[in-house]
């Protein structure tokens, strides 16, 4: 049967990562391609300095942007593709049975949706009022930030999109798709998988099992940072505002709503 394209991110110095994404592909049939991963090394210095300036409102150092870099290989690589849209993971993705369910090239385009949020962060969010299936999976609107970045299904003109979006190497990846300030939340119509057929082996307390994440020791602190440029901070929460306008006109009920934690569809150990 054919399916959209999988691309798993990996780098060539971490095969303990790359064999514990190719079991699970094994056990649940599916193919994936992997994507080489920008290595921190890569990353241009001048963007560097720049995330040391007043002008950067999210501080981010060498291993955010290097990840950041690597999704954006995979959305060219889907543009290149010629598919309608893609699954991007990351390489310490655990997986659940029902992630076949949403492999279907004409999903995306049936739902009406430009991304597929499939995985959870465990946090609290709003969702929208108005639902939809796929197999046991229920969807809604993502209408507040939802980080992580690790598991997710973009159109090609989602990809076309970010790709040249000024934003993309401006914040984390997480926050760029599916954060307050990033270029798709409220703006692109973002769905969440409930219960996430996805999540982060860190959030199921299994992280031991492959090792520390590559970019955790490289997180810049919030110590020591220069003051943001306050016109820019005033721009992002006027933009925010009109974001949130926009939902109330479309989704009052949105608004209104609790929030609520989104599960895991939980998985046997692959």
């Amino acid at each position: 049967m054919q399916t959209i394209p999988v691309y798993y991110i990996n780098l060539a110095s971490r095969p303990d990562r790359r064999a514990f994404m190719e079991r699970q592909f094994a056990e649940f049939g599916i193919t994936a391609e992997r994507i080489e991963a920008v290595r921190m090394d890569e990353v241009p210095r001048d963007l560097l300095e720049w995330h040391k300036t007043t002008h950067s409102l999210w501080r981010m150092a060498e291993g955010d942007l290097a990840c950041g870099f690597s999704h954006q290989r995979c959305w060219q690589r889907l543009l290149e593709s010629g598919a309608a849209a893609a699954l991007v993971l990351e390489d310490d993705v655990q997986l659940a049975a029902s992630v076949l369910d949403f492999l279907d090239p004409e999903l995306a385009e049936r739902l009406g949706a430009d991304l597929l949020k499939l995985e959870t962060f465990h946090s609290p969010v709003k969702l929208g009022s108005v639902s939809q299936h796929v197999g046991t999976t229920e969807l809604r609107e993502l209408c507040s930030s939802q980080m992580g970045g690790a598991a997710y299904i973009l159109t090609r003109d989602a990809a076309r999109h970010s790709l040249g979006s000024v934003l993309r190497n401006q914040m984390g990846i997480d926050r760029f798709l599916f954060g307050r300030g990033g270029y798709h939340l409220l703006r692109s119509r973002v769905l969440q998988a409930i219960p996430s057929p996805c999540i982060q082996i860190d959030k199921l307390d299994a992280a031991s099992r492959i090792g520390e994440s590559n970019i955790a020791v490289t997180r810049t602190r919030s110590a020591a940072r220069p003051a943001r440029d306050l016109t820019a901070v005033l721009g992002l929460q006027l933009d925010h505002v009109g974001r949130l306008a926009r939902l109330a006109g479309r989704d009052f009920a949105a608004l209104r709503g609790p929030r609520v934690v989104i599960p895991f569809a939980s998985a046997p150990e692959p």
